[in-house]
């Protein structure tokens, strides 16, 4: 699933955290975005449901990495800043050819809608988004065994 551009000139996405200590130019068509309602986005993000962009991790270039902070839990690498605590972005060993930034972070967040929902089961009962998007019990570009 890729998310396609009508421009065939080059293409660049910004991000930046709250206090701009931590930034990013993707220089890339994205290749995923989503939702996704597992567990560990969750608590990473402090709420039900988290949006996030992948794009090829060779095409990211970070501004500085001086206050960029990385928890590896197992399951994911989380990228935070350290200076201002907002989440970044995550890496996962079974997809170590993306990084995936909170669309949040993201300096244009309107041109990254989800095209579905990862972890779909794991959905909060009381979240109720009815907006058309197929579902999934796993996530879209992580290898699982």
């Amino acid at each position: 699933m890729s998310l396609q551009t009508a421009s065939t000139a080059p293409v660049s996405h910004r991000g930046h955290c709250r206090c701009g200590a931590v930034v990013m130019v993707a220089h890339a068509v994205p290749n995923i975005s989503v939702y996704c309602h597992c567990d560990d986005c969750r608590r990473s993000c402090g709420a039900p449901v988290i949006a996030s962009v992948g794009f090829p991790k060779d095409a990211v270039e970070w501004g500085t990495d001086e206050t960029l902070m990385r928890y590896c839990n197992g399951t994911a690498t989380r990228l935070f800043c350290g200076k201002c605590g907002s989440p970044v972005a995550q890496e996962h060993d079974s997809a170590a050819d993306t990084t995936f930034f909170n669309t949040g972070f993201m300096d244009r967040p309107n041109d990254f809608p989800p095209t579905a929902h990862t972890f779909a089961g794991r959905r909060l009962d009381w979240l109720e988004l009815h907006d058309g998007l197929p579902r999934v019990e796993k996530t879209i570009l992580i290898k699982t065994e």
